[in-house]
């Protein structure tokens, strides 16, 4: 299959044509794939053409700037704290507004410190509702538990 030219000393494949045509096909094959890739890639790496039709709005106004920015990697201001009186009211609020708590008593008193639940509920599910809630707006505030749980006979 192999032929030695004297005069020039190239190598010549002589193959039938069945299998060149197979082997330019895949030659071929490859090129396009090859081609394909390359193309999908570069369009990866650039910026889409054209902007999408609708746009965020600004955060802030065009002309203002931000009062100021937090730095990065620092902690935030403490929040504000609501008074005694706006947490019971809120916590007192909630609970009453609770459906699954109507049959229970819980009685809320707030200080700078502290929530102080008391009361009665029917069931654990109940005293734990009551809990949850109080946490969800007691702030910083020490939750104390007094509430019991009613055994029936």
């Amino acid at each position: 299959m192999f032929e030695v030219s004297k005069s020039t000393r190239r190598i010549q494949i002589k193959q039938k044509p069945e299998k060149q045509e197979a082997v330019m096909k895949r030659i071929l094959c490859g090129s396009v794939f090859l081609l394909a890739s390359l193309g999908l890639a570069q369009q990866q790496g650039q910026p889409p053409q054209a902007s999408p039709p609708y746009s965020t709005p600004p955060t802030f106004p065009q002309e203002q700037t931000p009062r100021s920015q937090m730095p990065p990697d620092q902690e935030a201001p403490p929040a504000e704290q609501m008074s005694s009186t706006k947490v019971q009211q809120q916590i007192e609020q909630h609970l009453n507004a609770e459906p699954a708590l109507t049959n229970s008593n819980v009685g809320v008193k707030t200080d700078d410190q502290s929530v102080v639940l008391t009361g009665t509920v029917d069931t654990p599910r109940q005293h734990d509702l009551a809990l949850q809630i109080a946490r969800s707006y007691a702030g910083e505030r020490r939750i104390v538990d007094k509430i019991k749980i009613r055994e029936h006979a």
